[in-house]
């Protein structure tokens, strides 16, 4: 049951997680039909008003059509919006499995290296700044033994600052949208991490290259970074499917 006092707006929002983490689940297959309004209505202890507001969000992600004839039915998984913040933040809640990891990383691959090359080539001396910053702060939360999230939050400022950096309107708003993604696997990374010296060395070899406007070197800096943390979060992939 979820809280009342909440505003509609906040209610739709819970409503709206906890039927798109059921439809990314498995729970409601796609074709299958959700239950009507005044099932979700009962389910959820929420208005009417609240659950069409849900509804509509998830039909904007692409993960439900509304019907007057049909109903609210899932749609294919080919049809999801799998940028969508939340669509990814569910997939990873549900199903943390290697395909997942192989799918975040084989994405990184396609636009990580070329942020980095145009980060070192067209970056401006702020940029180049605001990523020393965050490899700097990187550097001091291992040092000080800071909570993971802490570590991870750092890292992933550090590749978001080389993404904006690259001044590609695309790769930004690609870099926002798996924000998820990329903090999930990369707290997954520090949570485990056993030589956390060889992990700010690879940070270090991306950076390095980039303010020294090395744009080739920076591109297989960060690719060699992104092979090195695929290969160390794979394993644990299997490890939490056991």
């Amino acid at each position: 049951m979820l809280e009342r006092e909440l505003s509609v707006g906040t209610m739709s929002a819970q409503v709206a997680n906890h039927v798109g983490a059921r439809i990314v689940s498995g729970e409601f297959l796609p074709g299958s039909a959700l239950p009507i309004e005044s099932e979700l209505c009962e389910f959820y202890g929420v208005s009417r008003t609240t659950v069409r507001e849900a509804v509509k969000s998830l039909a904007g992600k692409r993960l439900v059509e509304v019907s007057p004839k049909i109903g609210t039915r899932v749609l294919p998984f080919s049809e999801w919006n799998l940028l969508d913040r939340e669509v990814l933040a569910w997939r990873l809640q549900a199903q943390f499995d290697g395909k997942i990891v192989e799918d975040i990383f084989e994405m990184r691959l396609c636009f990580e290296p070329r942020a980095s090359f145009l980060a070192a080539r067209d970056g401006t001396a702020e940029d180049h700044a605001l990523i020393e910053q965050h490899f700097r702060e990187l550097v001091a939360a291992h040092e000080q033994g800071m909570p993971v999230k802490t570590i991870s939050e750092s890292a992933l400022e550090f590749h978001l600052a080389i993404i904006n950096a690259s001044h590609n309107g695309l790769f930004v708003t690609i870099g926002s949208a798996v924000k998820s993604a990329l903090r999930v696997s990369s707290e997954m990374l520090q949570r485990h991490a056993t030589r956390p010296s060889e992990d700010v060395a690879l940070h270090d070899a991306v950076r390095t290259a980039i303010v020294a406007r090395k744009p080739k070197e920076a591109a297989s800096a960060m690719e060699y970074l992104l092979a090195a943390s695929r290969e160390r979060l794979l394993p644990l992939t299997v490890d939490a499917a056991e």
